[in-house]
């Protein structure tokens, strides 16, 4: 008897969701635990930090949900592609929080760093899956090079994004609220980057740990899915899931 399969019921499994959802649950209740203990607002900002960084691995979910119904056209994806592409640097962004990172009162500094550890763990984890969805799609179509193109320029702009997020404090929606300054400012780094001494080095060194990670990533979840092929029984379930995967590509 075959297995029944629903391609977007998959989704969630095969895209990470809930070790995203059991990672975010637990840097939440840490921070509960150290806003009571401290009974202060200090580091209350990371909730916000780290809803940010779920924006674009909703949205690349949204999009992975269109391809596997077979609905995954450019006039479609691109909106979502576009608003991912804005959203993305807010994943990886939970790294730069630490440097809040100093000895305050009644909570001991390790604690500290484990609870910005694990937000910015959390962050990294969201922005590498939403980069998969993406970067698969383009493998699929155009092959690996073009993909792994794809994986290189948005890690350079990813960089770039967190330094205006984090230097010069910009936000997301000023693309939207504030187009104007934001390209007078992006003009400007244009022009003459080594006016702004933080700019070529955090882009530099955001463009180097994303594709590095994700490699790091990739080669993991290829691993273990050998590892799984090998255990016995589970060559049904491995023809099974190969011909899912064909059904999932639109």
């Amino acid at each position: 008897m075959s297995r029944p399969h629903s391609p977007f019921a998959s989704i969630p499994s095969r895209h990470g969701l809930l070790p995203a959802i059991l990672c975010s649950i637990l840097a939440v209740d840490l921070l509960a635990l150290r806003l009571d203990w401290s009974e202060r607002a200090s580091f209350a900002f990371l909730s916000w930090n780290l809803f940010l960084a779920w924006a674009p691995y909703t949205l690349a979910l949204v999009a992975r949900g269109l391809m596997v119904r077979g609905l995954g056209r450019p006039w479609l994806l691109a909106p979502l592609a576009l608003g991912w592409l804005a959203l993305f640097p807010n994943a990886p962004y939970l790294v730069t929080d630490f440097i809040h990172l100093r000895q305050r009162p009644v909570v001991p500094l390790w604690f500290d760093a484990a609870l910005l550890a694990l937000f910015a763990a959390t962050g990294w984890l969201l922005g590498l899956l939403s980069l998969d969805i993406w970067k698969r799609w383009l493998e699929e179509r155009w092959g690996r090079t073009a993909a792994w193109a794809f994986v290189a320029i948005t890690s350079g702009l990813c960089g770039y994004g967190i330094y205006l997020g984090r230097v010069e404090r910009w936000n997301s929606w000023d693309v939207l609220s504030e187009p104007d300054r934001l390209l007078r400012a992006m003009a400007s780094h244009v022009r003459d980057p080594l006016a702004h001494p933080a700019l070529p080095s955090l882009t530099l060194l955001f463009a180097l740990l994303l594709p590095l990670s994700y490699a790091g990533y990739e080669a993991l979840v290829a691993r273990l899915c050998c590892q799984r092929a090998t255990l016995p029984g589970a060559g049904a379930r491995w023809t099974w899931r190969r011909q899912a995967r064909r059904e999932d590509a639109p």
